[in-house]
């Protein structure tokens, strides 16, 4: 099925289709995973809604105004999760955390914070961020989640879980210097500022006039460009520099389900994310799970994503389901 076949534009949310609840599944406690994949397909294929579901979770990239919400996959969800056990990787900002103009100051919702503390109770829940590890930890503040830092690549989980896992240590040299330079370059750029996320560091120009940006660019890239060892990847008014080396979101994703021993058929990892950063993981679980980015009805880049939510408050109300 081509993505053409599949997409169906929308305006606007909506609220969650009613599936058929005559539709047969039977399904049992003791069903073999195969069993289970031929059971959730034929429910998939038995309504026309359904079958819109089943042509968004097969299908390739699509803009993000085409797809369904995640909201009208509940049903499915809920019926899965009978069977299986639902790994949740959920990116900050912009998804859990509002974008705000101050990168210091993008706290956590009270509401938000509530659910994930009662999610992460019964289910595995991983925040996956560029963020510092640390700085993550002071926004998040919830006992019993896994973090992956600088873009996955500083990951530990609750206390006592013995997760703990750094990657690209070697070239915090090369991160440092890099840093030095670019702060020289831009230190008279109003507006633009460089975050510190340890195994990497973002160059922020939210609040930067427009007419600097392409300077700011510069800087980043004549840096990058003469390093071996690092990168440049683009965010949300955000350049960012890290290791070049293979390893990212979707990485650190593939590393947390084999650490937890959760790297089989009876787990569904479900990633949320809003960024550019975040395909990498949807790509990851495109075969495996599901996929859903944040993004409003009149963003139409281009996603490996499943489902699509509105902003960080109706991720909230996704999540609140399932707690």
């Amino acid at each position: 099925m081509t993505v053409a076949d599949a997409s169906v534009p929308m305006q606007q949310e909506r609220e969650p289709v009613v599936l058929q609840a005559e539709a047969p599944m039977p399904c049992s406690a003791g069903l073999s995973t195969a069993s289970l994949w031929s059971c959730v397909n034929q429910f998939l294929e038995s309504e026309p809604n359904n079958r819109t579901l089943l042509g968004h979770i097969r299908a390739q990239e699509a803009p993000v105004c085409d797809l369904p919400s995640a909201f009208d996959a509940v049903p499915l969800l809920d019926l899965v999760s009978q069977h299986v056990q639902i790994v949740w990787f959920i990116d900050y900002d912009g998804t859990l955390s509002p974008i705000v103009e101050d990168p210091d100051r993008a706290f956590l919702p009270s509401a938000t914070h509530d659910t994930l503390v009662e999610l992460a109770r019964t289910q595995k829940v991983a925040i996956v961020s560029g963020r510092a590890r640390k700085k993550l930890q002071t926004f998040v503040n919830i006992p019993d989640v896994y973090l992956a830092g600088s873009h996955g690549f500083d990951i530990t989980g609750p206390e006592g879980s013995l997760v703990h896992h750094q990657v690209a240590e070697k070239f915090l040299p090369q991160l440092r210097d890099a840093q030095a330079v670019i702060e020289l370059q831009i230190q008279d750029i109003p507006g633009c500022h460089i975050e510190d996320n340890w195994l990497a560091f973002s160059v922020h120009w939210r609040r930067a006039d427009p007419a600097d940006v392409a300077r700011i660019e510069r800087a980043v890239d004549e840096v990058v460009e003469n390093s071996q060892f690092l990168r440049k990847t683009h965010g949300k008014c955000v350049f960012e520099v890290r290791p070049k080396i293979d390893w990212d979101k979707g990485r650190a994703v593939d590393w947390l389900l084999s650490a937890l021993e959760l790297n089989h058929p009876r787990v569904l990892p479900i990633y949320i994310g809003d960024d550019k950063t975040d395909e990498d993981a949807f790509r990851v679980l495109r075969a495996r799970g599901l996929a859903c980015v944040v993004g409003g009805a009149q963003d139409t880049h281009q996603t490996a994503a499943h489902f699509r939510l509105e902003d960080p408050m109706a991720v909230e109300r996704f999540l609140r389901h399932f707690c």
